[in-house]
Order: C-alpha cells, then structure tokens, then sequence
C-alpha cells in the first residue's frame, strides 16, 4: 500500500496516487479507482474512494454526471467529470459532515 498516500483532510474517503508511474499499483481493499477529469479534458488526477463514500448524494451525482458523459462501458478506471480542486471540496465537506455526526 506504499503506492498510495493518505490525504490527511479527507483520510475517510479517498487516497490520492503518489508522483510517479501508474503502474502496477494496487487498490487497497474497500477503495475504487477513479480518474478526475477537467472541463478541458487535459489531464486527469487518479484517486482511490472508499466503498462507502459513493452512497454520498454528491458522489451519486458524480457517477451519474459521469455515465451521461462517457457512457456506461468505460474502459480501465472510471472517468468523472470533476476537476481535482472541486473533488477535493467536495470530499473535504463531506468529512466535515461526518465530523459534525
């Protein structure tokens, strides 16, 4: 699990992918792999998101942005339309939120 770095405002719901070759990294258990794409499409951020995060309305809402923008049948990691700065908002709200509970 060295491939991955925990994000210290998020650490409940996603990990981030350390510099360096994509390559045989492995997904921790209880994580899904996903590509944060930008409005512009040029490149993409690759994070991990903890299982139970995508019951998170704002997630539902990502995937579902997601399948009308590249479809159902995506190859390889999943693509979500979010640029990395709004992800990361909206990640860091959703702690705040399960801090608060």
């Amino acid at each position: 699990m060295a491939a991955w770095r925990r994000k210290e405002t998020a650490e409940a719901y996603y990990l981030a992918a350390d510099a360096g070759g994509e390559g045989g990294k492995k997904v921790p258990k209880g994580y899904l792999p996903l590509a944060l794409v930008g409005e512009d499409g040029d490149g993409e951020e690759r994070v991990v998101v903890r299982i139970g995060a995508l019951k998170e309305p704002c997630m539902a809402a990502l995937l579902e942005m997601a399948a009308q923008q590249f479809g159902y049948g995506q190859p390889g990691v999943l693509r979500i339309p979010c640029d990395s700065r709004q992800f990361h908002r909206m990640v860091t709200a959703m702690c705040s939120k399960g801090k608060a509970t």
